[in-house]
């Protein structure tokens, strides 16, 4: 054998690099934890929810995606998966009021039994599954079926860096996310980038004809948050607005100000809960309400005050005074094209469709709903919800992009959990657009 060179036994010796030590982690009890990182309201400069995060120790082989990558490679995936949808259901009873849990999940381990034994037993309200844009487009239909059962029980789909491929924007059309986050290639460096700019604007029109909230996440610079607001970017996170903690965190009040003071400056009109009007809600054919503990108080509990005369299935309405009520024949009733519609829920308070009053107009209008000819009531499906404080300029834009059909129907004003509050008749939409543009 020849000698060994100097410089040969100077090198350490290369072997595979090291891997997470699955069977170590499983064992375990406690493992993983979880941090939290706030998402913000871009409106409001408020802490709107959090993203839970898993944690599998310090050691740099435990990283997460490596824990995953490895636990798929030896089969356990799922049973690591169910870990740490099981932990953040524990979390999301602990969350400050008025927020969400966000906690990613991968879409092909959501119908095996280790994470489909979770799901199913659990109250998921508050909880936002968010599913990575890389799945196959062939289990599709079968994804679809399984987040209509998530939302079922409660959960909200959000699809998780959207703008990384094309496969992404596919994939929209198949789940329809309640949350779309924008992938952090896109954020970066966004207030420079008109490429990036108008690629955000399709994606947040997209959503918006889905029903969807947009995420931006990866902020990590003052000018990039400056651009998303000024796009009217809802919802963001990034180390700029709050790093992962153990604990529960707030915005920081100066971050929260500057959030709010650049909001006022770009919204130059009116908020469409200006124009809300009060509407009934019934759950219809679905069953009675699930009465979810998290709920703050709703219309539709009018029906248990004992004074209230809402039958089973007209199980709540907003307090009129009585001159005003239809059941009198009023025809200020009548004239009220809003207050003649019922918004109809899921048992889990979702709107899923609207129940115009006989003689009305698709946009709620005037009809006497007792008179000689009078149409019969009739349900639509859902078409357009907005939140409280939406510029109206971009409520009327979302409306003139739904199908010609579905136009001028009433818009459906919403909670951030997507709870019904009121309806906008189109009338006065259009109405408020004229008055704007005359200043």
């Amino acid at each position: 054998m020849g000698e060994v060179s100097a410089v040969a036994k100077l090198q350490p010796a290369v072997g595979p690099p090291a891997r997470p030590d699955i069977d170590r982690i499983l064992a375990d009890p406690d493992a993983p934890s979880l941090v939290f990182q706030p998402i913000v309201d871009l409106r409001l400069g408020l802490t709107a929810g959090y993203e839970a995060l898993a944690r599998f120790g310090d050691d740099p082989r435990n990283a997460p995606d490596l824990v995953f990558a490895e636990a798929d490679r030896l089969g356990v995936a799922a049973e690591v998966e169910a870990r740490v949808l099981r932990k953040a259901i524990a979390a999301r009873d602990h969350l400050p009021d008025r927020c969400f849990l966000a906690v990613n999940v991968f879409p092909h381990l959501l119908s095996s039994p280790e994470v489909e034994s979770v799901w199913r037993t659990a109250d998921l309200s508050r909880l936002v599954l968010e599913l990575n844009e890389a799945v196959a487009i062939d289990c599709s239909s079968a994804l679809a079926a399984t987040s209509q059962e998530l939302r079922d029980r409660g959960a909200f789909i959000a699809m998780d860096d959207v703008g990384s491929g094309y496969a992404g924007l596919r994939q929209l059309t198949y789940i329809r996310p309640d949350f779309v986050k924008l992938d952090r290639s896109l954020v970066t460096h966004i207030d420079d980038d008109q490429v990036k700019i108008a690629l955000t604007e399709l994606v947040g029109g997209f959503a918006s004809r889905l029903n969807g909230w947009v995420i931006a996440e990866g902020i990590e610079r003052v000018e990039e948050l400056t651009m998303l607001v000024a796009l009217g970017v809802p919802l963001a996170q990034g180390f700029l607005l709050g790093r992962p903690s153990a604990h529960w965190q707030f915005l920081d009040p100066s971050v929260a100000r500057r959030i709010q003071t650049m909001a006022a400056h770009t919204d130059r009109s009116a908020h469409i809960v200006s124009l809300m009007e009060p509407a009934r809600v019934s759950t219809g054919d679905h069953g009675q309400c699930a009465r979810d503990a998290a709920c703050p108080p709703c219309m539709l509990d009018l029906a248990d005050a004992p004074e209230s005369p809402a039958s089973a299935t007209e199980t709540g309405a907003a307090r009129q005074p009585s001159g005003d009520s239809d059941r009198d024949g009023d025809s200020n009733g009548d004239r009220d094209g809003a207050g003649e519609t019922t918004i109809i829920v899921s048992n889990r308070c979702r709107p899923v469709a609207l129940q115009l009053a006989g003689g009305a107009g698709a946009a709620g209008g005037a009809g006497a709903a007792g008179g000689a000819g009078a149409q019969a009531p009739r349900r639509i499906p859902t078409s357009l919800f907005a939140r409280p404080d939406e510029p109206v300029t971009e409520v009327a834009r979302r409306a003139m992009t739904r199908p010609k059909g579905r136009r001028f129907d009433p818009v459906i004003i919403v909670t951030e959990m997507g709870r019904p509050l009121g309806l906008v008749r189109m009338e006065r939409l259009m109405l408020r657009l004229a008055e704007l543009s005359a200043v």
